[in-house]
């Protein structure tokens, strides 16, 4: 068993609210990306299951424990039966490089302790210093070093992510591209379109398009009333969860449907068939109307018996 876990302020920013949730969701494509050599060694015929709610750090004072609290752990199997953990962390641009790098080093301690296990950790890391990758402590003669995986993303250009169509990458692509932006409302727009473009340009399965795109709608926080609408909807539209589909989507099905079999009339068959599909699974008759724009009295009819 390896543990992936990802390391957050208790009180979220909200860009770390964003790398938490894409890295929480999409933890094997993470680790494909960022460790490949541990990706190699996992054993392909068991699956990554996510264990919530473990607290290394229990004692202290309560800022001590919210700048240190791990929240997200993955069960990782491995191919030769061995058991480690591979905790990785997420460090943002408003923290504290020595901070950042203590960090790593008392939660390496503290998790080899717990776990007894094997130990590793990564840093996806937004800040200023590049090579924030090592911690360092002396006291008389008395030596510690730790060298830690580090993936500083504003050094990375964004013209070799735009070139990684690796899924994970244009997960990278977001978050350098969303620092370069900034504050600066008309990028922001510019760069979530490209990135909600090129990535149904490209043949991604469900899941990874869901995880790229909700990351993508987080870190350029399309929720700002002063980006556009327009480009806010097609977000909507793409990133609800799998199981779900928007009522755009399904005002469009029952509208090609209708067309199909031949303008109005047509249309108000595909819009029963439509209504009829959506009350056999249980949508409520509320619901229906408000999306296929049909009365209430005539969805009564529709109605399964």
């Amino acid at each position: 068993m390896v543990v992936i876990s990802s390391h957050m302020s208790y009180r979220l920013h909200w860009r770390d609210m964003a790398w938490k949730e894409v890295l929480s969701s999409a933890g094997l494509s993470a680790i494909e990306y960022l460790m490949p050599d541990l990706a190699a060694d996992m054993d392909p015929t068991r699956a990554l299951a996510g264990i919530h709610g473990v607290e290394l750090f229990s004692e202290g004072t309560d800022s001590d424990k919210h700048m240190r609290r791990l929240d997200v752990f993955f069960d990782v199997p491995m191919s030769d039966g061995k058991n480690g953990n591979v905790a990785l962390f997420v460090e943002q641009q408003h923290e504290k490089d020595a901070d950042f790098t203590l960090r790593m080093f008392e939660t390496y301690i503290r998790l080899r302790e717990r776990r007894r296990l094997r130990t590793t950790g990564f840093a996806i890391y937004t800040g200023g210093s590049p090579d924030v990758n090592t911690y360092f402590e002396s006291c008389y003669g008395f030596e510690v070093s730790v060298k830690f995986r580090t993936y500083h993303l504003p050094s990375k250009r964004a013209d070799e992510l735009r070139a990684d169509k690796r899924p994970f990458g244009r997960v990278m692509l977001a978050g350098r591209l969303s620092l370069e932006a900034g504050e600066d409302t008309e990028l922001r727009e510019k760069y979530a379109w490209e990135i909600l473009t090129t990535t149904n340009e490209q043949d991604y399965d469900k899941e990874k398009r869901l995880f790229i795109l909700d990351f993508s709608r987080r870190i350029f926080q399309l929720s700002d009333p002063q980006i556009n609408q327009k480009l806010k909807e097609a977000y909507k539209m793409q990133t609800l969860p799998l199981h779900e589909y928007s009522q755009q989507i399904k005002l469009e099905i029952a509208r090609e449907e209708g067309i199909e079999e031949g303008m109005e009339k047509g249309m108000e068959k595909g819009m029963e068939k439509a209504a009829r599909s959506m009350l056999a699974r249980g949508t409520s008759l509320q619901e229906v109307s408000e999306t296929l724009g049909l009365p209430v009295d005539r969805l009564q009819n529709l109605k399964p018996h």
